[in-house]
């Protein structure tokens, strides 16, 4: 299927809560749909989980919506991973479900429901947000909604970007960072930067986007996404992550880094995170049934304190050594590489930090402190 971003919104069913009924956000998704979806109201999703057949592909499982609202905590911590380092990043799961159909998407194995769900209350979340920060005036917050669902591919339809953009433009001492790998930017652009907005970028090698990223954007795509917003005056990260390690890695990962760094200054990221390809057994099998093409798990791996299976640590360590060397060597003459570029590995053990980057982040506040210092 070509890679268009109106595929991402022919649905073939919608389902929408009934107390959301006449919700403004719901009309105007339903306005941006095309097509002629099946339309049906319910008292919850437990309903439909219930009605409908197990769904298991995540392509067609993003062909059926259901437009409803949060339930449980509004904003959860980021649930990291035992024995590994945590960023102490917050989540708000405003999307859950994605149309992007990578192959390594964690999401297939974890999500449930034969559905995606865009949870339409905002002003909701905004009350929820504003009584926690209020409570915790002396918390620092780095909070983004890119952990169950890309937090852009559904913005065409729904403009919550700007919603979010607003709202955080109140709360300056907070962050608030968009993750994605598409190129659907253009409600963002309409907005001039509020200093604490970042919007994150996965990026990979372009063979890896094309046999493994599915209908994401291309890396080009996205790095014109990435210049335009810096032009815009918002900053933005870089996520290697998953990185895979494939034949010609060198040459792959190497020419990638020197194509961001065409587009983009190291002077323009907040921040850049590192993670290497991971699974849980139940991903594996998912990956095996939908995918059965794909090669990302013809590597030896072994199973670590968390469960997930990597990459043995001597091959993730000089893995993080490579591109840590390649970023590096982008940056300007003067200060030290650590204080231009801000570096950081997601889901990592303590010894693979310290033989990456050379330290550890072990206090919440110090962690805390570097994040913030990024940006405001």
């Amino acid at each position: 299927m070509k890679k268009n971003k109106n595929n991402f919104f022919l649905f073939e069913k919608i389902f929408i809560e009934k107390k959301y009924k006449d919700h403004p956000n719901v009309k105007k998704i339903l306005l941006s749909i095309d097509g002629n979806p099946q339309i049906e109201y319910t008292d919850e999703a437990k309903k439909i989980i219930k009605k409908l057949p197990s769904i298991y592909h995540p392509y067609n499982r993003s062909k059926i919506l259901f437009l409803g609202g949060i339930r449980g905590e509004i904003l959860q911590k980021c649930p990291g991973s035992h024995g590994h380092i945590c960023c102490n990043y917050y989540v708000i799961n405003l999307y859950i479900g994605c149309p992007l159909n990578c192959t390594y998407c964690i999401l297939q194995a974890y999500l449930n429901q034969p559905f995606t769900i865009i949870n339409v209350d905002v002003k909701n979340i905004f009350n929820n947000l504003k009584t926690i920060f209020k409570n915790n005036t002396s918390k620092f917050y780095r909070i983004g909604t890119g952990e169950l669902g890309d937090s852009l591919v559904y913005d065409p339809l729904t403009n919550f970007s700007t919603d979010f953009i607003n709202f955080f433009a109140k709360f300056p001492d907070c962050i608030f960072e968009f993750k994605t790998k598409t190129n659907f930017v253009e409600n963002i652009l309409k907005i001039d930067s509020p200093g604490n907005i970042v919007i994150g970028f996965s990026v990979n090698p372009p063979c890896v986007i094309k046999n493994e990223e599915g209908f994401s954007s291309s890396l080009i795509d996205r790095l014109e996404a990435a210049k335009k917003l810096v032009k815009k005056g918002y900053k933005i990260a870089l996520h290697f992550d998953p990185i895979i390690n494939i034949p010609d890695f060198d040459k792959e990962y190497f020419e990638l880094i020197d194509t961001i760094f065409n587009y983009v200054s190291y002077k323009d990221i907040a921040w850049i995170s590192l993670g290497t390809f991971r699974y849980m057994p139940d991903l594996k099998n998912m990956i095996e049934y939908n995918y059965p093409d794909s090669h990302i798990l013809e590597e030896e791996f072994i199973e670590n304190a968390d469960r997930k299976y990597r990459y043995f640590k001597p091959i993730r360590v000089v893995l993080y050594r490579k591109i840590i060397e390649w970023l590096h060597a982008k940056c300007g003459e003067g200060e030290t590489h650590e204080s231009r570029l801000l570096i950081y590995l997601c889901m990592e053990s303590p010894y693979v930090w310290k033989n990456s980057l050379g330290f550890l982040q072990y206090q919440e506040k110090k962690m805390n402190l570097v994040f913030k210092n990024a940006i405001l």
